[in-house]
């Protein structure tokens, strides 16, 4: 086990690494908008039954989430969301058997506000909701679960549980 996240780590670092444009081995000054803009990767889960993970990257604002498998753990950016609205991705988990992700879309979690109180820096007429999404590792449209937080995959994969309303649904 401890060489399988030992591996994990460093296949992420070195996916991280490679992602970027320009690496570490850049000569010369940055700029603040530079510093600004490096892509800020968060929320990493890992598949317990599988050599695959996932985790979201901010790119100036745009947030994905991004998957990888061995043997290469080369990365491959899984959903398409094309505008800077705010809407965080957190809570991301992934299946045992790998096939099946999951996370939250919206919200401001690790603020010092309410986690399920939408966030609007558009100022859009209908504000955006704190809702849960899946996707298959394999790619396609996310799959609006419902509005809640929490979600937890069973440890067989067969259902979801999160907290919509201070009470437990699956």
């Amino acid at each position: 086990m401890i060489s399988f996240l030992s591996r994990l780590i460093l296949s992420f670092l070195i996916v991280f690494v490679s992602a970027s444009s320009d690496g570490f081995g850049q000569k010369g000054p940055f700029s603040l908008d530079e510093v600004k803009s490096y892509p800020f990767p968060n929320g990493m889960a890992a598949s317990s039954g599988t050599d695959r993970m996932v985790w979201a990257v901010n790119e100036q604002g745009l947030r994905n989430l991004y998957v990888a498998e061995a043997p290469d753990f080369k990365a491959r950016k899984l959903t398409s969301y094309n505008t800077d609205d705010g809407q965080e991705l957190s809570s991301i988990s992934i299946s045992n058997n790998g096939e099946w992700i999951t996370y939250i879309r919206g919200g401001d979690f690790g603020s010092n506000w309410d986690d399920a109180a939408s966030v609007n820096p558009t100022f859009n007429p209908e504000p955006p909701k704190v809702q849960i999404w899946t996707i298959s590792f394999e790619g396609g449209e996310p799959i609006l679960i419902d509005e809640g937080e929490s979600p937890t995959i069973s440890p067989k994969g067969d259902r979801l549980a999160y907290v919509k309303g201070g009470q437990i649904w699956t």
